[in-house]
């Protein structure tokens, strides 16, 4: 079983998703950091040279190779958190949601914002210039509808435990 993680910049799906997996004995990936090793290149320089559009295409594929490797007979149950972005492209949000447990990770626009600030922003091409609370709000509004049509579940994502994935199994 795959459980893919949504939701948007600094909710916590890489770092929650990576201590629920450790709990779990599952495995875990990140999609940017699956396209970054890939690609050879951090997010904001692929981003530079595709354009969003390129950039969302190419996470496709890196996310498609992903989830058809562990539907494969035999592999261990994975934990899998996407870029914030990820399920605005069409294609994705289809896949994710045909093919996977989605669960999204709903955090107050106040809390994004403080784990933006803390974690940085240089990573991160759509928030840079500008103001970073207004930005967040517009992205967020855009995205909000996308992110709650591909959930199977949304929780906040300190209130996601180990139990509630492996409930999820039977």
């Amino acid at each position: 079983m795959i459980f893919t993680l949504i939701g948007f910049m600094g909710c916590g799906k890489s770092s929650v998703g990576k201590s629920l997996a450790d709990a779990l004995g599952w495995d875990f990936a990140d999609s940017d950091a699956l396209i970054e090793k890939g690609e050879k290149m951090k997010i904001p320089e692929i981003f530079s040279s595709l354009s969003e559009t390129g950039f969302r295409k190419l996470e496709y594929s890196y996310i498609s190779d992903t989830v058809s490797k562990y539907r494969k007979e035999g592999m261990n149950h994975l934990i899998f958190a996407l870029g914030g972005g990820a399920p605005v492209y069409r294609p994705t949000a289809e896949l994710i949601s045909r093919q996977t447990c989605t669960i999204y990770f709903k955090c107050p626009v106040e809390e994004l914002i403080d784990n933006l600030k803390t974690d940085g922003i240089e990573n991160r091409p759509l928030l840079k210039g500008g103001n970073l609370e207004s930005k967040v709000k517009g992205l967020l509004s855009e995205r909000e509808t996308v992110y709650s049509e591909c959930a199977s579940m949304t929780v906040h994502p300190y209130s996601l435990t180990p139990e509630m994935l492996k409930n999820r199994l039977r």
